[in-house]
Formats: structure tokens, sequence, C-alpha cells
């Protein structure tokens, strides 16, 4: 296993829910790659915990898809393939849809607030460039339509597919043109759902969706 560092352990009720939460951040972050075999006794040691709570860690990782059991290797890292990333977004089509649908519906007016904010934050990204950033606010912005539906399975299935994707992303090279692109998409969900029209927010993200599987499609 590479050596590189571990984040922290933050704090928790649970410590295998510390455990799980470290593991995750250090896949989206490529602490650990692609492929990488997670041995308990040596992220234990990584760690400074028992090998109980990261087996349990572990477990759930791989029930997250964010790690695959495999014969005689055990558990390791999860390899996101082009196929795989395009059948994600071909189930997000219908599902982000519905979503932007719902939270049009029924959010509050403070999600609308929240999701603007969220916005300005990606403009910053993406006229800085910063990639991270705007993958990081991407996610949060999918995340807070999901939440604003109200439908708790629908948010939970969405932030499966949310962390397989992002491992993927890993994988594409940073293009400013298909980020402004994506920010203008966002946008005019975002003011279909201010505005409340289910109808146009659920298109508009659909097509945002469809035009996000064809830039990916040119970057792998």
């Amino acid at each position: 296993m590479a050596g590189e560092a571990l984040p922290a352990l933050t704090r928790s009720t649970r410590i295998v829910d510390a455990v799980q939460a470290t593991l995750r951040s250090a896949i989206f972050d490529g602490a650990l790659h692609a492929g990488e075999q997670l041995s308990v006794p040596e992220l234990a040691r990584r760690l400074n915990v028992s090998r109980s709570p990261v087996r349990e860690a572990l477990l759930g990782l791989v029930a997250q898809g964010l790690a695959v059991e495999q014969p005689r290797r055990g558990v390791v890292v999860a390899t996101v393939k082009s196929t795989d990333l395009l059948a994600i977004h071909e189930v997000r089509l219908f599902l982000e849809g519905g979503a932007a649908n719902l939270c049009a519906q029924r959010a509050r007016d403070e999600v609308a607030i929240a999701l603007r904010e969220i916005l300005a934050e990606q403009e910053r990204a993406v006229k800085a460039g910063d990639a991270p950033g705007y993958f990081r606010t991407n996610a949060a912005l999918h995340r807070a339509i999901a939440q604003g539906g109200g439908n708790e399975r629908l948010v939970q299935i969405l932030g499966l597919l949310e962390g397989q994707m992002r491992i993927a992303l890993r994988g594409v090279a940073a293009n400013r043109v298909h980020m402004r692109e994506g920010l203008a998409e966002h946008r005019a969900v975002v003011e279909a759902i201010a505005a409340r029209d289910a109808a146009a927010a659920e298109q508009r993200m659909r097509h945002h969706i469809a035009r996000t599987i064809a830039r990916t499609h040119a970057d792998f």
C-alpha cells in the first residue's frame, strides 16, 4: 500500500464512522488510488485504531461502491471505467431530472438562496480555473437540489452514484470551457427551481446531464 498521508480522523460518535469518513476522503482526494489494496492491518496502523472498525468501515465502502472485494487480494479501491461512468450518468439523467422537479415543487425559499450561494462559489472557481473547486461545488449543488425535494430515498441513491462518479472524474482533465458550460446549465436549473417551474427544472436538469455525458465522453 502506498505511504501517502491519510486525513486525520474526525470526531464522531462511533470510531467506525470516523474511519469510513477518512477513507472516503482519501479515495476522493487521491491519497488512496483506484485498484489499491486496502489492507486492514496497514490501515489500522496508519490510522492508529484497532482492526475491527477498519473492517467495518471497509464493508461500508464496498456497499457504497467505492471499494470492491477481489479474490486473493481482499478489498481494493474501486476502479470506475468510462463505460461505468456513462451508465451512472444515464441513471442520473432520470433521477436528477426528477429531483429537480420535486425541489421546484417542495423546497422552501431558503433552498433557492442556498443554491444561488453555491452557484456564486462555483462561478469564482470557474473564473480561477479551479477544477477541484468546481467539482466540489458541483457535488454540493446537486446534493442540495436532491435534498430540497424532500425524498430521502432519492437522496441516498444519488449519494451512492455521486461517490462512484467522483472516483471516475479524478481521471478527467479539467477543461475551462466545460466548466463554464456546466455553470451556465446549473444557473438555468436553479432559476427554474426558484421560479417554482417544476417542468422547466426537470427539462433543464435532463439537458445538463445529457450535456455532461457528451463532455465526459469527449474527455475520456
